[in-house]
């Protein structure tokens, strides 16, 4: 795993190197575990030296701490107010700032004059040579933009770098550009001697200090580099070192691994899932002395959480190095919530109410599904039956009693009150006697330290006004933070990103996502200098970006003896399909031969088996439950439709979770307009109607419609938005309807009989046995004493005719639904003895269709029925429910 690292111990124990004097720098922490261990190997009880970072050692030597992240951006922010008259909004600051300061740091960390780069990029010589002087700079409004901007920016620049260092604070790129000003006097007053091991691609800063150093032999340099890249001038993974040829002593060491024997292979994979699975497979067939010399290198980190899902039973000893982004961990989306609770109280609920949907995520997170209490389990279910989609401090936590969510639904009297809080809650969790899940604790530790840094800046600054700014800061930082794992960096499988490699080496190398824009990035710089700029003024560019991860990718392969690169073939999303240019580079040019594979999923294709549900002693006992209890023409017609979806409504009573509304939906908007219509008719039941009555229906119209609105959602608002286009269709539909009574009432006798009334009848099966029929007919009217059974329907259906020796397809066929259900009103009307002798007519009331006529069911082409439709479709019915109460036939999956 460390040959590098066993060399340079080596070499400083044979030089008899004094470790007391000696402060070994390394490009990273994550080396220094595999020193310790490698010293403890080679010398018994011997002083180890000092160990640091290259971070640590510029800090220290600056004399400045290095800041980062919030800090920064807040410290960033208060120097830009200071330079312009009318500063943008924090809100606005934090989309441009971040961008710019990594400028800034590229600027100092390459040792360029910042003056001489941000006067050209407002030089006027320059912008003329765009136009080939043709340009009227003052009066071209985006040339003036780009003058102001960079004007501001350089102001800027200055009074940062003012404000940091009377703070004794600094960005890196800062501090390292001051540790580098500063060499003549470190090496006038140091006494200590330095060894810097491992690194590649320096900064000028880095090199200013670190080669003086080596000069005035206060420092040793050890390389890793391997003849393959060192000695071709044209590999771009030794570009660096090579520059350094002539400014360092003899490089220590140019091996000569790359070119030995070596087992490398391609995999061309779909998706991430697919790679994960793949490499499952690799691992799976690792003896365990092979694991522990492997390593499982993710070029794309977001493969993370598939490559976790995947690992093999074999797996007993896992290290992963890189760290997951807070925002991808359970809890994130939990206090994602939480913000955007008070974000949208501002924006919705006028300041004062908390929106629904916001309520339920808080309550309802499966990640805190433990600190559910009963109280909170019906708060979300009163939320719902209840449609109060806007709710008040009070109403909430009163409800809530003493569960841990209560306080949450807080109004606070600030910003910093809110964050506060919101550290402190997070805390509370954090010792609660119910958290005994390490990782959660480890989760919730972290959150805790972003409440706690945007806390502190809250309270020294004054910037953010309002909710939407704050979670755009908050969202920054927990896309910037990473959960560090902790596992065994010396024992089995090692998992971890390309960067975390520097230094180790492995025999097993097999590596992710090996694609094009991936590995290397290529053109993705996060930057507002132009690229002719920055290689004018010799700052990094995507081309030196690419070198370096083309060293760090040839010097993971130059000692390893088996490689594995997979990579994605979907050309989708980021991934353009094609593998890492590296890869055909190590083909062509190379001694090396890849074995190329495209691997693809075994399917194992088996046929569907039919769903079947036998009936129990206990389904049976159901059945006959709703039997008695009365079956409805919707019930027989969802067992033709579905005999699943009967069994879990009809007989174990499993509905879809009812959910608030925030726009109506068809089925109340139905309530709302058979409600409506009862209530307006009901005054006028039972007489003939005439002109008068329809006027005076029309001043109760309004009132009555909103009523009813209001009784079916609650809370919910009608006057704008989709609501009050919903509300719209509402007041047409009942227009409609009432409109067309009205023509009735007008050439006819019209005499409306009965509404919404609910039938409950015996009904004698064929087996003899009595079970109930039950429904409800919408109305019952008569025009010209012509009684017509109607049934209020938002759709339109242009025949529904049936012929007597048919009418047993009614009972088999599940698109005969609307001709089951007339029929079934038949049944109920026709249970009343004193109604066998009338006709009636079975009608469908079209009532989004006001123009068309009502749809009336045909029997042998006659739409007037008399009581022999119940005998003839008596059996057929009797049929149906026979097969759905028998004991012997079982529920299937229709086909």
């Amino acid at each position: 795993m460390a040959q590098f690292i066993q060399s340079v111990v080596k070499d400083l124990l044979d030089n008899k190197t004094n470790f007391l004097n000696t402060t070994l720098i390394l490009p990273g922490k994550r080396p220094m575990l595999f020193f310790k261990e490698e010293f403890q190997r080679q010398a018994k009880n011997i002083l180890l030296p000092e160990m640091r970072s290259i971070e640590e050692l510029m800090s220290e030597l600056s004399g400045l701490e290095i800041i980062s992240g919030i800090n920064l951006w807040f410290k960033a922010y208060q120097a830009y107010k200071k330079v312009v008259e009318k500063a943008d909004t924090f809100e606005e600051f934090i989309k441009w700032g971040p961008t710019i300061l990594k400028d800034f740091d590229d600027i100092d960390a390459s040792l360029q004059p910042a003056d001489k780069i941000l006067d050209y990029l407002v030089s006027v010589e320059r912008i003329s040579k765009w136009g080939e002087g043709k340009i009227e700079i003052g009066k071209n409004e985006v040339i003036q933009n780009h003058l102001t901007f960079w004007g501001i920016v350089s102001k800027m620049y200055f009074q940062l770098q003012q404000d940091l260092i009377a703070a004794r604070e600094g960005y890196a790129g800062m501090v390292f550009r001051i540790a580098s000003e500063k060499a003549d006097e470190i090496i006038e007053n140091n006494t200590k001697k330095y060894v810097f091991a491992g690194f590649n691609a320096l900064t000028k800063a880095e090199q200013g200090l670190i080669f003086r150093l080596e000069k005035e032999n206060l420092a040793t340099l050890y390389w890793d580099a391997d003849k393959y890249y060192y000695n071709n001038p044209n590999q771009e993974a030794g570009s660096f070192l090579r520059q350094y040829k002539d400014k360092i002593k003899p490089i220590n060491w140019v091996v000569d691994e790359f070119s030995k024997s070596k087992n490398l292979k391609t995999i061309g994979v779909a998706k991430q899932v697919g790679q994960a699975k793949y490499i499952a497979d690799i691992i799976r067939n690792l003896s365990e002395e092979e694991i522990k010399n492997t390593a499982l290198i993710l070029a794309d980190e977001s493969i993370l959480p598939a490559i976790l899902n995947s690992l093999p039973e074999n797996i007993t000893h896992l290290n992963i190095s890189m760290g997951i982004p807070l925002r991808s961990v359970p809890l994130a989306q939990f206090f994602k919530s939480i913000f955007e609770l008070q974000m949208n109280r501002e924006k919705l609920g006028k300041g004062s109410l908390f929106y629904f949907k916001n309520i339920l995520q808080i309550l309802e997170n499966k990640t805190l599904s433990e600190y559910s209490s009963d109280e909170s389990r019906t708060l979300a279910y009163d939320i719902r039956k209840q449609n109060r989609i806007f709710n008040s401090e009070n109403s909430i936590q009163s409800s809530l009693g003493d569960s841990i969510f209560r306080s949450l639904f807080h109004i606070p009297k600030s910003i910093t009150e809110f964050i506060h809080h919101l550290k402190n809650w997070t805390d509370a969790l954090l010792h609660h006697p119910k958290m005994n899940d390490l990782l959660m604790k480890e989760y919730l530790f972290f959150f805790k330290k972003v409440f706690n840094q945007l806390h502190e800046n809250l309270l020294v600054i004054d910037d953010i006004k309002d909710y939407r700014t704050l979670f755009l800061l908050y969202n920054k930082i927990v896309s910037s933070e990473t959960v560090a794992f902790i596992g065994e960096p010396l024992k089995g499988l090692q998992l971890m990103g390309l960067l975390e490699t520097r230094l180790l080496n492995f025999e097993n190398i097999i590596m992710t996502s090996v694609n094009d824009e991936i590995l290397p990035l290529g053109r993705q710089n996060n930057t507002f200098i132009p690229y002719d700029i920055r290689k004018q003024m010799k700052l990094n560019t995507f081309t030196e970006n690419d070198s370096i991860y083309a060293y760090h990718f040839y010097r993971l392969i130059q000692r390893a003896k088996n490689a594995y690169f997979v990579y994605d073939t979907e050309a989708d999303g980021m991934s353009s399909g094609e593998k890492s240019r590296f890869l055909a580079q190590i083909k062509f040019e190379s001694n090396h031969t890849i074995e190329e594979i495209f691997a693809a999923p075994d399917f194992k294709s088996e046929p569907l088996r039919e769903i079947v549900i036998e009936k129990t002693e206990e389904t049976i006992h159901k059945l006959w439950n709703w039997a008695n209890d009365g079956i409805s023409p919707s019930s027989l017609s969802t067992y033709l439709r579905n005999q699943l979806d009967f069994y879990e409504q009809r007989i174990f009573r499993i509905d879809e979770v009812e959910e608030a509304e925030e726009t109506v939906s068809a089925r109340t908007l139905g309530n709302i307009v058979h409600a409506t219509l009862e209530e307006l008719y009901t005054p006028i039941l039972n007489r003939i109607l005439h002109e008068n009555d329809f006027k005076a229906i029309e001043k109760q119209k309004d009132s009555t419609l909103q009523k009813h609105f209001r009784n079916e959602y609650k809370d919910g608002h009608l006057d704008k938005g989709p609501n009050y286009l919903i509300y719209k269709i509402a007041e047409k539909i009942v227009d409609g309807v009432l409109s067309k009574d009205l023509k009735t009432a007008k050439e006819n006798e019209f005499i409306i009989q009965s509404l919404e009334i609910k039938n409950k009848i015996d009904f004698t099966l064929t087996n003899g046995k009595t079970i109930k029929l039950s429904g409800v007919i919408d109305r019952i009217d008569s025009v010209n004493n012509q009684i017509r059974i109607i049934d209020y329907k938002t759709g339109y259906a242009s025949d529904i005719s049936v012929k007597t020796e048919e009418i047993e397809l009614v009972y088999q066929k599940e698109d005969k639904a609307k001709q089951l259900q007339l029929i079934f009103y038949a049944h109920l009307f026709y249970a009343d003895k004193a109604n066998l002798n009338k006709d009636i007519e079975l009608c469908i009331f079209p009532i989004k269709f006001p123009k068309k006529e009502l749809i009336k069911l045909k029997v042998d082409k006659n739409s007037v029925i008399d009581s022999s439709i119940v005998e003839n479709s008596k059996e057929a019915m009797s049929t149906l429910i026979e097969e759905i109460l028998s004991a012997n036939i079982p529920f299937k999956q229709n086909s």
